[in-house]
């Protein structure tokens, strides 16, 4: 005998009160036992299972129907595609046996049927709902995970590289000095000059790499206060200034006509922009164009360095912050890895687009502002 609304109403307040303790157990038991899967399947049978109960007793199919739903959408939400179509199975094939009657049968109401449809229907697209969820956190779990590996990699290697630094220091600035007392002493032979001006060069070159290595050192330890970036900007211009000259190339830069509050260490953000300027003018042919363009939005800060330069290939964006991976013939591939590392110690990161090969580049530095 069906209940009256007066009957129906302590039922369902029992009913809601039982759900909500079976998906607070479901919660809790979860962070608990993440390996086993029985216990949820039980608990959400227990919850469908349930419902079809009062919905036989009351016969409010317009009500208890919606708990259904909620089952459905919950499992989509929270389980992998093959756990949410075990349940959504199971919640049809239950909805089905509520509605029979002895003698009676199932309903012939239209509206009951359009329900059932209604329920395989959503089966079906939350299943799909429930496999791209999964993508998706996967795919942003394999990301931070990288990215967890790299930041730990670039701290390890920056203490590392300000030690060894040290060490080179002393015996290239030796050989640079014994370079150029031997040309001095060799004036007159052609062939050792030029011979000795390449070890120079050498020497130089090793010079910028064991820079970079310090560089790398120091971003361990910053000074951070409240700063406008307008300060750092000019002095990353001018620094690379002679760079683009040599270049005969052009360096325009846009978006500085406020300030700029953002809390960091100025001298460290000068660095990871002039690593991303040198960069560029590296990239670019005689004559190019290099665009260092500010944007402020949503409490962020981005300075994006962009070039019409060589570009990166699709292949080489996944490693271009990698320590030592360059592209280039005189790239120590420290740079980006160096301003990289500067941006995340600021909170912020580095991202880096290219349409390809010969398409340019763009690479960003993306802080918090203040």
């Amino acid at each position: 005998m069906p209940l009256n609304r007066d009957q129906r109403r302590p039922v369902y307040f029992a009913f809601q009160g039982l759900l909500m303790a079976v998906l607070i157990l479901l919660y809790l038991y979860q962070g608990r036992q993440p390996g086993e899967h029985w216990v949820w399947r039980l608990l959400f049978l227990g919850d469908a299972a349930a419902a079809s109960l009062i919905l036989s007793l009351t016969q409010s199919g317009t009500n208890l129907f919606l708990i259904y739903v909620l089952i459905l959408f919950g499992t989509a939400l929270t389980r992998n595609s093959r756990q949410a179509m075990f349940v959504a199975g199971a919640t049809v094939a239950l909805y089905l046996l509520s509605g029979w009657r002895p003698r009676v049968g199932f309903p012939h109401q239209s509206e009951f049927w359009l329900r059932v449809l209604f329920l395989m229907v959503s089966t079906a697209l939350l299943g799909i709902l429930s496999r791209d969820i999964k993508r998706t956190q996967d795919e942003e779990k394999r990301r931070f995970d990288e990215r967890l590996i790299q930041v730990e990699r670039l701290a390890t290697l920056g203490r590392i590289a300000a030690e060894v630094a040290h060490r080179i220091k002393g015996p290239l600035t030796t050989i640079a000095v014994d370079a150029e007392v031997l040309a001095h002493r060799h004036a007159d032979d052609k062939k050792t000059l030029r011979e000795l001006n390449q070890i120079r060069e050498e020497v130089e070159r090793c010079k910028e790499i064991l820079k970079n290595l310090l560089d790398l050192g120091r971003i361990e330890e910053m000074d951070m206060a409240n700063l406008d970036l307008r300060v750092p900007i000019e002095r990353a211009a001018r620094s690379i200034a002679s760079q683009v000259k040599d270049k005969k190339a052009r360096l325009t830069v846009t978006g500085v006509e406020g300030a700029l509050s953002v809390r960091g260490d100025e001298s460290m953000i000068q660095e990871a922009l002039y690593c991303l300027l040198q960069n560029a003018v590296q990239s670019v042919e005689r004559g190019g164009h290099v665009r260092l363009e500010v944007v402020s939005a949503k409490g962020w800060r981005r300075l994006s360095v962009c070039d019409d330069g060589a570009g990166v290939a699709p292949e080489d964006l996944e490693k271009i912050f990698q320590p030592f991976f360059t592209t280039k013939k005189d790239g120590s591939g420290l740079g980006l890895s160096a301003a990289l590392r500067i941006a995340q110690k600021h909170g912020g990161t580095v991202e880096a687009e290219s349409a390809g090969a010969g398409q340019g580049s763009r690479f960003t530095l993306v802080l918090p502002s203040v």
